[in-house]
């Protein structure tokens, strides 16, 4: 009795196991979704001799934080309306049948839409891959889960052809899908090629000092932040996204696009200012670079009228072998900001004031002799560079024909907020009658108004921005000479001379000094007690409110004069004048 009672029990027990195996065998895994179709990879990868991959835990507040950024960075007004739902859809969670029905019907929605519309397409497939990850990791995934994954796999396998050719637009999206399903063959295999596309565009446009070459700050910003959402998601997989020579060209054009942004480190367009949230994830990693860029960074985010700009990175940036650029007048909310592009026979020019791009485009240029055109026989080089506290100057050079050659001068008085543009046509050749053209394009929110009686122009759009004034043609109007004009979006200045030319236009980025009482006259320049004509050196004084400027110019061999009770053997000054009158010479270039 006893043994056929314990074999009975012996019975039952093995009958129990029998019945649990095959049960946790067939038991769907983090990797699986309901419809019939597993996620997870094939039978090969479940040998017991491979090492499991666990793909990462999402927490709806995760999601719904990523798809909501993705949302405020999407383009067009319809995709983020759609964005907006679906992260609000992941955040009220809970395992309601019908909500889950109503997540993956929004998720379908936006790969439909994205077969509609390649506006923004990487950018969606993207948030619907942090929703439909949510899901699957949570065991909320319904009957539709796995359709939606074979739908985002075939975007991600339409990507390879653009990365292939160099596009890293889709890169972002296809590592997200890579590491958020990494128990997936399919989505894993994608991952090294994404990686390895950005890496390559890294060391392919990055300069050794840190510029990419694009065109434009809004580029720029674009694609660095790009590259760091990147290094983003190849840390949250924890391992690099590149080597550590890419790393560093990383860090060097993420510290270049730190001095392009405006307040609270906002990107801007011609349009205006973009939201916060598309350059945060760059400052957030910069911060974590170095003091001195974790210094920077709070000083931009805080937004202060005025900062102490000891202990942060310098202010200006020049990359003479990209042929770019960069000047700022400080980190504080009002700062001044100059880039400018001369790789190109026309240079690129963009002058930003705190949030608001003043001028954005090509700063072209047209100069005639004797009536004939001249135009330039080489490529821009770097004749001077400048750069303290008081003020900088960058001056390129470009030979024409018939001995001359074009002198374009940017100088920033970070002080003042001041920009002067200047271009000078120099010559070693006979005399010759002189034309000169400059056109200075505005930024697309603006509108310019020139004086009824005077020559200065006003730039404003809900209020005055800027005052330009063409310092060598005199202030009214009536003295003929050249004009300053707003002519369709830009500002138009032409001038004329002989044998040489000096054509400056004075900025004055300080919208607290227009309305002020303004003046300025060109000056006489003397040489040993005898009076210079304007071919051989050139001065001038500016006047707003209380405040006075004195400009120089030497258009020949530069030596001893006098101009305004001022010595001067140098070839460009620029100083203050003080209440004496004497001249506080702020740069002074030999």
């Amino acid at each position: 009795m006893v043994a056929t009672n314990e074999g009975r029990r012996s019975s039952r027990s093995g009958t129990k196991k029998s019945q649990r195996e095959p049960k946790q065998a067939s038991q769907p895994d983090a990797g699986e979704v309901s419809n019939g179709m597993s996620i997870a990879s094939s039978s090969v990868g479940r040998a017991g001799d491979a090492p499991r991959i666990v793909p990462p835990r999402v927490a709806a507040r995760e999601a719904e934080r990523r798809i909501s950024s993705l949302a405020a960075a999407v383009d067009t007004l319809d995709s983020r309306e759609q964005l907006r739902r679906l992260a609000c859809l992941v955040r009220k969670d809970g395992r309601n049948a019908r909500r889950m029905a109503f997540l993956e019907a929004a998720i379908g929605e936006c790969l439909d839409e994205v077969s509609g519309s390649p506006a923004g397409r990487w950018t969606v497939c993207e948030a619907a891959t942090w929703a439909l990850a949510w899901m699957a990791r949570t065991k909320r995934a319904g009957g539709s889960a796995g359709g939606l994954l074979e739908r985002l796999v075939g975007q991600a396998r339409s990507a390879q052809a653009l990365l292939a050719s160099g596009d890293t637009q889709p890169a972002r999206f296809v590592l997200v899908l890579a590491h958020l399903f990494a128990d997936v063959e399919a989505c894993r295999c994608l991952e090294a090629g994404a990686a390895a596309t950005v890496a390559a565009e890294i060391e392919r446009l990055v300069s050794a000092d840190g510029i990419p070459h694009l065109n434009g700050s809004g580029a720029i910003v674009e694609r660095v932040v790009r590259w760091t959402s990147v290094r983003d998601i190849a840390g949250a997989i924890g391992g690099g996204a590149w080597s550590k020579p890419t790393e560093r060209r990383w860090r060097a054009a993420a510290t270049a696009v730190l001095r392009l942004l405006g307040g609270r480190g906002r990107a801007l367009s011609g349009a205006g200012r973009m939201p916060e949230s598309l350059t945060a994830p760059l400052l957030d990693a910069l911060a974590e670079c170095g003091r001195r860029r974790a210094r920077t960074i709070k000083a931009v985010r805080e937004d202060r009228t005025k900062f102490d700009g000891r202990g942060l990175l310098g202010r200006d940036l020049h990359d003479a072998a990209a042929g770019v650029a960069i000047i700022r007048t400080g980190w504080d909310r009002r700062s001044v900001r100059v880039m400018l592009d001369y790789r190109h026979p026309v240079p690129r020019l963009e002058i930003a004031v705190g949030d608001r791009l003043l001028v954005d485009g090509p700063w072209q240029w047209e100069a005639w002799a004797d009536g004939r055109a001249v135009e330039p026989e080489a490529g821009w080089t770097v004749s001077c560079w400048e750069s303290d506290r008081k003020a900088t100057c960058l001056e390129i050079t470009a030979p024409l024909g018939g001995g001359r050659q074009i002198e374009r001068q940017v100088v920033v008085l970070p002080r003042d907020g001041i920009v002067l543009l200047a271009d000078a046509v120099t010559s070693s050749a006979s005399p010759a009658a002189l034309r000169y053209r400059g056109i200075l394009p505005l930024a697309a929110s603006l509108d310019a108004e020139a004086a009824a009686e005077t020559c200065e122009v006003v730039v404003a759009d809900t209020r005055p921005r800027m005052l330009a004034l063409p310092l060598a043609i005199p202030e009214w109007r009536a003295g003929g000479g050249g004009e300053l004009r707003a002519d369709s979006g830009t500002l138009v200045l032409s001038q004329a001379g002989s044998t040489r030319l000096y054509a400056p236009m004075w900025l004055d980025c300080d919208p607290r000094r227009i309305g002020r009482p303004l003046t300025w006259r060109q000056l006489t320049v003397a040489d040993t007690r005898i009076i210079l004509p304007r071919h051989q050196a050139a001065g001038f004084r500016v006047q707003a409110g209380l405040d006075q400027w004195l400009v120089y110019r030497a258009l020949d061999a530069a030596r001893n004069r006098t101009v305004l009770g001022c010595n001067v053997s140098c070839e460009f000054l620029v100083g203050r004048v003080r209440k004496s009158g004497e001249i506080a010479r702020t740069l002074e270039i030999q």
